[in-house]
């Protein structure tokens, strides 16, 4: 089977993050606030799916150690996606989709990328997507509730898993809070560990993180629960044969 691997440099950094329990200083800080969803919060699901105690999502989510990859992709001439959950008043009319990276931001338009899962695919929904040549860089966005709008994500604003594609703050003018080059839209998870070599769990939070969170129901929650989906491909980086996950499980 296919195994995940990282440069040695990238390793070493990992071992060292790995045998800490929280960040000292996160490389890329994520304002998470209280979720509007109730006892659905992304813990509780992720608890449920790989078992309580594996995944700390404010400390384990890739960026959040010194060293790690920022921003991420993936790197494969294919790709396969599970949907695990979606908790949002959007669900119906979120958009996932898929984009080729290159070197300035996408633009979605039928070339170089295409849907994942439409608003009416629920739990359970799978896709396999396949690309023209092999190592395809590649990343995934979010239409929030699709052709209609969202509180600072006006259509046709998308949001994208390489954060630094994304809007400064919650209309663009500046941000409110860290990072401060680029909204955290989507958390990443290396789950191999728990499930099959290169597979990771990608979050999305479908209201526009840059706001400040707040109370139900007004700005954002940044509770990363409103698409959770799971990618199986090739994460960046060639050389030693190693999961992230298999690498901190060892740790814990």
């Amino acid at each position: 089977m296919k195994a995940h691997r990282y440069t040695l440099g990238w390793l070493v950094a990992a071992l060292a993050a790995a045998t800490l329990s929280t960040p000292a200083a996160a490389q890329v800080p994520v304002s998470f606030g209280t979720s509007w969803d109730g006892p659905q919060t992304l813990q509780t699901i992720v608890d449920n799916r790989y078992g309580a105690g594996r995944i700390t999502i404010t400390n384990d989510y890739l960026g959040a150690n010194i060293g790690e990859p920022d921003p991420w992709f993936w790197v494969d001439q294919q790709f396969s996606a599970l949907m695990i959950r979606e908790v949002a008043g959007n669900a119906n009319h979120n958009v996932l989709g898929w984009y080729i990276e290159g070197d300035l931001p996408p633009v979605i338009d039928g070339v170089d990328d295409g849907v994942v899962f439409d608003g009416p695919a629920g739990q359970g929904a799978m896709t396999v997507i396949s690309f023209d040549h092999p190592n395809r860089k590649f990343g995934f966005y979010l239409n929030p509730n699709g052709p209609n709008s969202v509180e600072n994500a006006p259509d046709p604003e998308l949001f994208f898993t390489n954060r630094l594609y994304n809007d400064i703050g919650p209309d663009g003018s500046g941000a409110l809070h860290a990072p401060t080059n680029g909204d955290v839209q989507a958390l990443i998870f290396d789950i191999s560990a728990w499930t099959q070599p290169n597979t990771w769990l990608v979050c999305f939070e479908d209201l526009d993180s840059g706001a400040v969170p707040s109370a139900c129901c007004s700005g954002t929650d940044n509770d990363f629960n409103d698409l959770v989906f799971e990618v199986t491909a090739f994460g960046a980086t060639p050389v030693e044969m190693v999961t992230f996950g298999s690498l901190k499980a060892r740790y814990r």
